[in-house]
């Protein structure tokens, strides 16, 4: 019997996602790079579901045609590598979709490559992690609609749920859209998993609360508006111990990344569009590898203990209020960035559709999506800064956030995304910018004018 779809990668996220596929009643043929894995898949699933490929032309001929195949390898070479392998071997009309997390312009690549060959090629951001592939995952589907028809089923079935019940898969439009949403979506994952860390040190360093009171806070910001997966799993890592030692204090302090963040930070300083909040997140991981450094300073530069002046209960309420107003600002900046993209790159997005796909199943999901969701369902291309719910909450919160940064400042604690978000919101509502002192240092070394507020045009000052 031939099968429905293959897979080709059978990694954490290509074997969990080939489970789930198959659990949804599709037959799937699994490929990999190494056939060990194939045949140790193979071993512990069974085959009435699955059927193991050796080669890459045996691998092809299982498949139904047209041929569908989701791609689950390493973004860069082995996916590259892997296209090469497959589309020898592919007949016109066949499709590939890759889910890795490629960069959008590869993306946008390979689909002008593969369409001279005329094969459909759909770029698809997955996020979930394992449980997410395994269950249900956020599917962000992106390229010509022909490829999104082809897989549209199948994603339907596979997919996370959102609030409503419906399944968090979405045409996100044109060329590179769907990896390019994926992208912005990890942006603000880093975002989301600094600003926790920093709440975390600030309980830490400046109050030297006990580990088990830390973990119960956090306990307490999950079951509050601060609501998400990562405040959730925070938990996770806060609870668990080896014997009596919390292993969060024998985790080295250095953050990996594998450049989605980068890529995103990259992307708004292209676009001119500021992400402070994301690009801080990535500057601290960057920072955090620097451990032998930083560990050498700590003793050349100590830091004055200081007592706190506010009460560690009443500093408990003013952190989870600037940690929600800090989410909501992280989520701007990826849609800001978003609607800028899209007017440069053309692609078609529906804002409240990537709200609704990431409701469920992905990294960032969150109680706060609903609430933006329905502020873009109202005003689908306008700023959510501009919206009277956003004026609210900062009205609510903007006291709480600034308390949580002069204190962290006063007390020597590095603020990489609450402090930006909070100077971001500052900027925003500061009519009046210091931006006139530049203009005129940039006329005065390089003659590069300036505009007045007195009246229109270009001038150049007499210096």
């Amino acid at each position: 019997m031939a099968s429905h779809i293959g897979i080709m990668g059978l990694g954490t996220m290509g074997s969990a996602l080939a489970r789930n596929v198959a659990s949804r009643g599709y037959k799937v043929s699994v490929w990999n790079r190494s056939h060990e894995k194939v045949t140790e898949f193979i071993t512990k699933y069974g085959d009435q579901s699955f059927y193991g490929a050796e080669h890459i032309e045996d691998f092809v001929e299982s498949l139904d045609a047209p041929r569908k195949i989701i791609l689950l390898v390493p973004a860069g070479a082995a996916t590259e590598d892997a296209l090469q392998n497959v589309v020898r071997a592919l007949s016109e009309g066949d499709c590939i979709m890759d889910g890795g997390n490629a960069y959008f312009k590869d993306t946008e690549r390979f689909q002008n490559q593969l369409k001279e060959q005329g094969i459909v090629f759909l770029g698809c951001g997955v996020s979930g992690g394992e449980e997410g592939a395994l269950y249900g995952p956020s599917l962000m589907p992106g390229g010509e609609r022909q490829a999104f028809e082809y897989f549209e089923e199948i994603l339907g079935k596979i997919a996370a749920e959102d609030f409503s019940g419906k399944a968090c898969v979405a045409y996100m439009g044109k060329a590179g859209a769907g990896h390019y949403v994926k992208m912005v979506h990890n942006g603000i994952e880093y975002a989301e998993m600094q600003m926790l860390a920093e709440a975390y040190d600030l309980l830490k360093r400046i109050y030297k609360l006990p580990h088990d009171e830390i973990t119960e806070i956090f306990r307490g910001f999950d079951q509050g508006p601060l609501d998400s997966f990562l405040t959730h799993i925070a938990v996770d890592v806060l609870e668990k111990k080896e014997g009596a030692t919390p292993l969060l204090n024998l985790i080295m302090d250095k953050a990996g990344q594998k450049g989605t963040g980068l890529w995103t930070s990259q992307e708004a300083l292209t676009l001119g569009i500021p992400t402070p909040g994301i690009t801080g997140a990535v500057f601290a991981r960057g920072l955090s590898s620097l451990k032998d450094l930083r560990t050498e300073l700590a003793l050349k530069i100590p830091t004055q203990e200081l007592a706190p002046v506010i009460t560690s209960a009443d500093f408990v309420k003013d952190l989870e209020s600037a940690l929600y107003l800090s989410r909501i600002l992280n989520f701007v900046q990826g849609l800001e960035l978003l609607q800028a993209a899209n007017t440069e790159h053309h692609y078609e997005l529906n804002f409240p559709e990537i709200l609704r796909v990431w409701q469920g199943g992905c990294i960032i999901r969150a109680t706060a999506l609903k609430d933006l969701h329905e502020i873009l369902k109202q005003a689908p291309n306008e700023s959510i800064l501009k919206s009277t719910w956003f004026q609210k909450k900062v009205q609510e919160h903007f006291q709480s956030h600034r308390r949580v940064v002069a204190t962290a400042a006063s007390h020597g604690v590095p603020l990489f995304t609450l402090n930006a978000n909070l100077s971001y919101l500052e900027a925003l509502r500061s009519s009046v910018l210091p931006a006139n002192l530049i203009q005129g240092l940039r006329d005065r070394f390089g003659a590069h004018g300036f505009e007045r507020v007195d009246e229109p045009g270009n001038f150049h000052g007499q210096w």
